[in-house]
């Protein structure tokens, strides 16, 4: 309690001196910390934020909380929360977020999962009373009584919601008086002031709920002694005398350590503890202060499992291999195999939400006969969206690995708060500390009669617009099946759409060995191919765009047909890739028309794309679905306008032969489906024939559709003519299946509803592809469509200062190794310490070159420019810049880059190029690099040279088993300039992007070269380890984030050669295949900041046009650098 109340002290002394920020006070809730006395290991606690004793009580350090203050990288979230929103999952203390309330429905899942333990667990909820009136409080604490769960909900009343009196307004303080229990449970209340008091009250409450496993409300009454948070001032809404009154007579330490005093304690032994008290806090307060800053992250999601990127292993199901008496899946049957699989193989997944136990299965039949298979692993949820995401969150946050599931994306803004607040925020908040790995199981979509406002939208935009969440729209059941299963294999939270209106599509149906099917996360896929046009889809507007590219075919168009499928993250590669071959792109959905994710896809296209596509979005107006058909169609995307849009964009002329009208006195009765999510029906038999006299509302057919069996009646009255299907007969709903003669008054005709969309036959004249978009494009009497520029896939990114669009090149790179190569069996000779087989084990080295005798860094760098020059066929005078990185200089002045320079000039004279060197020790070349890119972004004409040049070797104790077997000597030569600057006369290597920097300096404690020759180098290899893996995955994240692709999407990653240890923990970390990492370091060893130049030597003798390779480096200092390069 003290030192609770102590950083409070010290935390308003850090904001009022402008050293923090915020600051909440936990003054006056301090006899919440004599709870943890009655708690055990397996208990889980959901605290208040100002609950900072309470959590001093359970663990978490007193510096932990100034880290959190400071928001330092050693807090317990990186520094990404605000410092009252703590968390220690290694305590079971769960992580707090501002929007006030949400734990309580995390509680009550929390409690469903360890109400059965032998520990007899409880979960705490601990509220304050303004927040106790959120509607999810009141939520969480009705499903905690419903299911009987183990909850303590302690409502710490300070009698005010910030400046908000609150007596009387809450559900245990009414109008009418305290309330005596609520949802049937009764309320005990305790005096917070009084801390031996609140000991022996909570000790009566918790021993209760261990025995009957039953929720308890606490209403813990305190005084605020303090300010809300150090923005408040209540002075502007309390009186002098209530302050002073509460703080005189609300304290629970001062009357505490009052009852100590009459206890017959010394008063300078209780002064001695405080004081002690007061230095420790202090103390960590001082350490925590100096402590490292966090880097930026610019991901919020777990990174992707490598499989799940490798799209090598996408299976999305073989219809052939189907047995004769078996039928393929739908979408629907699909999706509960995948479910049934994983309930089967893993007893963690659980199921959650409205209608989904039997015997309804949910609404759509998706979960039917799950519930009977695996009992209470399937449960209805409550009519309350917030509690089903809430609840399955603190299930994930428990262990299990639930799918929650809502019937309509209507209602996703019912559940938002849960998924933005905390799904989404989990892992990237807690650092991965704490994960919730939630399927969340989302039907959408119209298209169908009987669909309307509020069970007809997708709002997959909303839900693309959350960071942290992944979110998929299939379109066939391969698809539906393969992301689900990446779901589950992901690990990260999943919001999965699912268009009612596909669910019972025969005609896109999969094979039935469902534990194979796997689709990559982040892949598109192709449903036709062609060069003339784009057409981009997800959901069910894949079938608009596949119907339009098959028109277009008729008049010898050929569209490329991509259903996006993943909309977060999404395959701009694909997308990009395809726009760039045809010049024209057209995307279609579902959303409204504003901030659509459609327009994502145009914007990002445009911004990535080097030459001029014509683009169109086919989208719903921003309005909402309505229940009349018709005006659905009208509203909706559909075929027509798709496929205007397309023509629009050819050029061309599109018009409509309209379909026939039905014969005179003649009516065609069409098959029905029992619910708008029927496709097809089954004719199980007729109870008429040709020639009955029938009236309208005849009973006609008994139809079996997807979902339930359906009584067809006549909607007319006339002579049945003729039926048009075969008893056993499996139709679409919406087919002729008979036909009815009327009389010449009967108006059924004009009655009709319309069911489908039916434009007519398009007529399309008039295209000359490729003709309307700069001069690319194919002519669809053939030839080929322009290449895509490389520069097409990652945006410029804009830096002051620095002139825009000019896009930079790497045109050659050159090296030269020391002469004389050093074996293993030498090393193990000079340094006994090492057997040779152990230092190739151990570092992954065999060889490595050492200057020879006589040889220079000069030497080799020179040796190394010369032949790049000569391979480019540049003249030196064209170098507008040499720079040299390098650790090891042969003297401080002249400079390496000057001693090369003048090798180089022969016998040139006068003002030449700039030259001077970089020192960032291993990291060298991507400082270098990012030198050159900044130049030539303000200078476009420049060429420079970035020289790299190091000689380890003699500064290497060969005795000392740390460095003697690790380093080797060599030079490298890269030209860099702007793409035009050569007009091609040299070819490109690789398109640059901006290289990242970074530093954390250190004393040379771990590591150093030091300055006089004579001493040697030093490294701590184990703390040198630490510090090179962090770096080097950050270093590339940042690089990747530059260059708009994420690491996972990296077709090679080049490290710093630093040992084949650090090599594969990077791989390891970043869940890259040994394939994706290249090391060259078995027979160079670390030659510093000349490893990556030595290794993109290689790469680029080989052909690795159009992929992108991401480049990591650290080094002593501690320096750090990433970059991308995309091979041309």
């Amino acid at each position: 309690m003290v030192a609770s109340r102590e950083i409070d002290l010290l935390e308003q002394d850090f904001t009022g001196r402008g050293e923090a920020f915020f600051h909440v006070s936990g003054a006056g809730h301090e006899a919440t910390a004599v709870l943890n006395h009655h708690l055990i290991a397996e208990d889980w606690l959901h605290v208040h934020y100002r609950d900072k004793a309470l959590m001093i009580a359970r663990g978490i350090s007193i510096e932990m909380f100034f880290l959190a203050t400071f928001s330092k990288d050693g807090s317990h979230s990186r520094g990404r929360q605000m410092n009252a929103h703590m968390s220690a999952p290694e305590l079971n203390v769960l992580s707090l977020v501002g929007p006030v309330g949400n734990s309580a429905l995390q509680a009550a899942g929390v409690a469903q999962v360890v109400k059965d333990h032998e520990a007899r667990p409880i979960v705490l909820c601990a509220l304050g009373d303004g927040m106790s009136q959120q509607g999810e409080v009141l939520e969480g604490i009705a499903h905690a009584v419903r299911d009987q769960l183990p909850v303590l909900f302690i409502v710490q009343d300070n009698a005010f919601a910030i400046s908000t009196t609150t007596r009387g307004k809450t559900f245990y303080s009414t109008p009418a008086g305290d309330a005596q229990q609520f949802y049937d449970t009764p309320i005990t209340r305790i005096d917070g002031r009084d801390a031996l008091q609140s000991l022996e009250a909570f000790g009566s409450v918790v021993a209760q709920m261990r025995r009957d496993r039953k929720p308890q409300i606490v209403v813990f009454q305190v005084d605020r002694l303090s300010n809300h948070t150090n923005a408040d001032d209540q002075r502007m809404y309390r009186t002098a005398e209530e302050i002073a009154s509460v703080q005189a007579g609300g304290d629970p330490i001062i009357r505490l350590k009052q009852y100590l005093l009459e206890q017959g304690i010394e008063e300078t032994e209780l002064d001695a503890i405080s004081e002690e008290i007061r230095l420790q806090v202090k103390a960590d307060a001082h350490r925590a202060q100096r402590s490292a800053e966090p880097r930026a992250v610019y991901s919020a999601v777990k990174p992707l499992p490598v499989q799940l990127a490798d799209f090598s292993r996408e299976y999305r199901g073989d219809i052939t291999t189907v047995a004769a008496d078996s039928k393929p899946l739908t979408m629907l049957e699909s999706i509960r195999e995948v479910l049934r699989s994983q309930m089967e193989r893993n007893q963690d997944v659980v199921l959650f939400g409205e209608d989904i136990e039997d015997p309804k299965g949910d609404v759509f039949g998706v979960t039917r006969g799950l519930s009977t298979s695996y009992g209470e692993r399937v449960r209805n949820s409550p009519l309350a969206e917030a509690s089903i995401l809430g609840i399955t969150i603190g299930q994930a946050l428990a262990g299990k690995r639930p799918v929650a599931f809502l019937q309509f994306a209507d209602f996703l803004p019912i559940a938002y708060n849960q998924i933005f607040a905390e799904l989404g925020s989990m892992y990237w908040r807690t650092d991965g500390g704490w994960q919730a790995p939630v399927i969340v199981m989302i039907t959408c979509g119209g298209y169908k009669p009987g669909l309307g406002p509020f069970h007809a939208s997708s709002l997959e935009a909303l839900a693309a617009h959350t960071p942290g969440v992944d979110v998929f729209m299939p379109s066939t059941a391969g698809d539906a099946a393969g992301l689900l299963n990446a779901a589950f294999e992901s690990g990260r939270p999943t919001l999965f759409f699912y268009p009612k209106s596909c669910l019972n599509d025969r005609e896109n149906a999969t094979s039935d060995d469902i534990e194979r099917h796997i689709v990559p996360i982040g892949s598109a896929r192709f449903v036709r191919r062609g060069a003339d046009i784009t057409l981009v889809g997800w959901g069910n507007t894949v079938g608009l765009c596949a119907k339009a590219g098959a028109a277009l075919a008729e008049f010898g168009v050929e569209a490329d047909v991509i259903d996006l499928r993943s909309i977060v993250p999404w395959d701009i590669e694909t997308v990009l890739e395809s726009a760039e071959r045809s010049g024209r792109l057209v995307v279609v959905h579902e959303d409204n028309n504003t901030a659509g994710f459609g327009a994502e896809v145009i914007a990002s296209v445009s911004e990535r794309a080097t030459r001029k596509i014509e683009s169109r979005r086919v989208t719903r107006p921003d309005t909402y679905v309505p229940f009349n058909f018709p005006n659905q169609l009208e509203v909706l995307p559909t075929y027509k306008r798709t496929l205007e849009s397309a023509v629009c964009l050819l050029g061309g002329e599109l018009n409509w032969e309209l379909p026939a009208s039905a014969l005179k006195n003649s009516y065609l009765v069409e098959a029905i489906g029992s619910s708008p999510s029927d496709e097809s029906i089954t004719v199980v038999e007729w109870k008429i024939k040709p020639g009955d006299r029938i009236e309208s509302g005849t009973l006609l057919a008994e139809l079996e559709a997807d979902k339930a069996a359906v009584e067809l009646r006549s909607p007319v009255s006339g002579e049945v003519s003729e039926l048009l299907v075969g008893e056993g007969e499996l139709v679409k709903v919406g087919t002729h299946i008979v036909q009815v003669k009327t009389s010449d008054q009967d108006d059924s005709q004009a009655l009709k509803q319309i069911t489908r969309e039916n434009p007519g036959q398009p007529i399309i004249s008039g295209i000359e592809i490729g003709s309307n978009v700069a001069g690319n494009g194919r002519f669809a009497t053939g030839g080929e469509a322009a290449p895509a520029s490389a520069a097409a896939r990652s945006a410029a990114v804009d830096i002051p200062g620095r002139q825009r669009n000019v896009e930079v090149g790497v045109f050659g790179v050159c090296g030269v190794k020391g002469s004389r190569i050093v074996s293993n069996r030498e090393i193990s000779q000079m340094c006994p310490e090492w057997a040779a087989e152990d230092i190739f084990k151990r570092t992954g080295i065999e060889s490595r070159p050492w200057l020879a005798d006589g040889e220079s860094p000069i030497d080799i760098g020179a040796k190394a420019a010369e032949r790049l020059l000569a391979r480019t066929g540049v003249d030196f005078d064209r170098i507008g810049t040499i720079i040299c990185a390098t650790e090891t200089p042969i003297m401080n002045t002249p400079a390496s880059a000057t001693l090369i320079q003048h090798r180089l000039k022969g016998a040139r004279t006068g003002f030449l190029s700039a030259a001077y060197d970089v020192n960032a020790a291993c990291s060298g070349y991507i400082y270098a690099l990012q030198n050159a890119y900044d130049i030539i972004c303000n200078e476009p004409d420049a060429l420079v040279l970035v020289v790299t040049t190091e000689a380890l070797s003699p500064r290497t104790d060969s005795a000392d088993p740390q460095t003697a077997p690790i380093f080797g000597d060599a030079a490298t030569a890269t030209l860099v300039g702007a793409v035009s600057v050569l007009d091609g006369s040299v070819p490109m290597r690789a398109r640059l992007f901006r290289p990242v920097l970074g530093a954390n300096g250190e004393d040379g404690s771990i590591l150093r070269v030091p300055a006089n020759p004579a001493e040697f180098i030093y490294m701590d290899g184990p703390k040198v380890f630490v510090e090179a893996v962090r770096g080097m995955i950050e270093s590339l994240e940042r690089a990747c984030a530059v260059a708009g692709i994420a690491v996972d999407n990296l077709d090679m990653i080049v490290p710093h050669q630093a040992n084949q240890r650090i090599i594969n923990a990077v791989r390891q970390r970043v869940r890259a295949p040994r394939e994706k990492i290249f090391s060259n370091i078995r027979d160079n060893g670390n030659t510093s900041s000349s490893t990556i130049p030595l290794c993109l030597e290689t790469i680029f003798s080989q052909d690795w046009s159009g992929r992108h390779l991401g480049l990591s480096a650290f080094g002593g200092g501690f320096t750090f650098g990433g970059a991308v390069l995309r091979v041309v």
